[in-house]
Formats: C-alpha cells, structure tokens, sequence
C-alpha cells in the first residue's frame, strides 16, 4: 500500500521566504555627534587647518629710572589636515534587481548611512588612546570612584570650563552601576529608578557620561576619553552624499555614498608666562574594560 508523504508530495510543499531581511546589527553611533564642530571655520577650499597658539606675555617689575623690556613671544601652531576620503559602493544588475524580492537600493542606501556613520566614529574613538600624561584607570578593569574624582581633578587643575563629556564601553558603565553614589537617589536625585530600570547613571562629577560599542582597543582593553569644550573637534569638508549612475554596457546601477572628513585633538596652549608649549590639558584617557 502506498503512502502519500512528505517526499511525494514535495512538488505540493511549498517555501516563504520572510519579508523583512535578518540585518546586521549596529551598534550605537554616538562619539562623533559629541565632538566640537568647526566645520564653519574652514568653508570652502583648502585641506590643512591651522590653529596658532596664543600664550601669556611675563608680568615684569618696574624699576624707577629705568626702561622696560618689550616682551615677544615667536608662537608655534597646530596643523589639522583634513584628508580622509571614505566610499561605499556597489554595481546592482538589472537582473539581479528585477528578480530579487527585496529592494536592493534601497538597503544600500540604508546601509550607506550606517556604515559612514560609524567610519566617523572609529576615527573619532581613535583619538581616545593618545593622552599618556593625564590617564586613569587600568587596562582590562572597572573604574573606581578614585579614577574618576582624579580625571575631573585633572579638569580643574587645568581650568577646563563647562560641563565634561565623556565615553565608556558598555562593560565600564556596568562597573560604574555598581558603585552605590551614581545610582543612589540620595546621591543623583533620581527617584525614578532610571538607574535600575534603564541602567542610566546620568551626570558624574559634573560630566555627561555616554557608553559606545566602539572605544578603541580590544577586549579586555578599552580606552575611552573625558574632556572639556573644543578639545576634539571635527572638520566636514563633504558630509554624505549619494550618488548614482546607470552604466548602459552593465546593464547596472552603480551607487555610491562618500563623505569627506576630519577629526582632531587639539593640545590646549599651557598656562605658564613666556613658554611656547601646548599639550593635551583639557581631556583624560580612560583605560577600562571592554
């Protein structure tokens, strides 16, 4: 006797395909959003930035009788060279297009933006492991209140003005959720319970306290970065922009997205009377856990 199954009635069984593809993930892209814009100073043409210093003339005493010095400083200058070039593209036939069930176009434009958007925050993040003078924390470990009490200390010694922003990765803001004062409403204020329930820590010693995915290093190792004012900032010769060609020989849509960009540490002029120097005063590294 003969059965029906699933192997002679396989040209009956049909398949579904889903309706909405299995994208990647993204992870968030928040650095680049926090750097300073000085895009308005360098409008127009031009590939190189220069920033010239301005330091303090000496307060010399006056003797009667006898004629001051003038006093001149030969300044130096900082040279930010905006030359990162960056493109996404891709040649779609018309056949791939016309058989597909998906959009191809459109999820090119869609991914475009997302990874243009993250190439600016791998450039910004890279920036965080430079300061070796003012650095907290320990490779590979959580944060301790000390750490941070010792970079806000770095600010205030240095005279960095305005509310502190700062990046961490996911695992360092999880150490920081475990230290009672940032999550504690009789610390913060927060009577919401945002702490517990949305695993927010808010404000720290007077800087905003963000999390990325993309802090440079490799885990266990992460360097994240505290700083004030226009410490880093970034330059946008030429923001995103889409582009499209049909090549006719192909019988293809070539689309494109690139942008033009730069982005920067700037050292900070130091204090003293009649030096020349700058360094990196206004921001401090934060060696953590990934």
């Amino acid at each position: 006797m003969a059965n029906v199954t699933s192997t002679t009635a396989d040209i009956f069984v049909d398949e579904r395909w889903s309706p909405e593809l299995n994208r990647a993930i993204e992870f968030d892209v928040i650095i680049e959003p926090l750097f300073s814009d000085w895009t308005s100073k360098m409008s127009g043409s031009g590939d190189v930035f220069h920033l010239p210093a301005r330091h303090h003339l000496t307060a010399n005493t006056k003797s009667a009788g006898v004629d001051a010095t003038p006093e001149a400083i030969t300044e130096t200058q900082q040279n930010f060279t905006v030359s990162t070039h960056q493109v996404v593209i891709q040649e779609i036939e018309d056949f791939a297009e016309v058989m597909s069930k998906y959009n191809i176009r459109a999820e090119f434009t869609m991914d475009a933006s997302y990874v243009l958007a993250r190439a600016r925050d791998v450039a910004c993040a890279a920036l965080f492991d430079d300061n070796t003078t003012q650095t907290v924390g320990t490779l590979a470990a959580e944060l301790s209140d000390d750490d941070l009490i010792r970079a806000w200390q770095y600010g205030a010694d240095n005279a960095a003005k305005g509310t502190g922003k700062a990046i961490v990765s996911p695992a360092c803001w999880g150490g920081l959720l475990k230290i009672e004062k940032f999550t504690q409403a009789l610390y913060n204020g927060d009577t919401g319970g945002r702490a517990l329930h949305e695993a927010q820590i808010g404000k720290l010693y007077d800087a905003t306290f963000y999390r990325s995915q993309l802090t440079v290093g490799t885990a266990p190792n992460s360097s994240g970065h505290l700083w004030w004012g226009d410490h880093f900032f970034k330059i946008i010769k030429k923001a995103p922009s889409m582009h499209a060609v049909y090549d006719a020989k192909a019988i293809a849509w070539i689309v494109a997205s690139d942008q033009i960009v730069g982005f920067f540490e700037k050292q900070e002029a130091d204090e003293a009377a009649a030096v020349t120097t700058v360094a990196r005063l206004h921001g401090v590294r934060l060696q953590t856990v990934k």
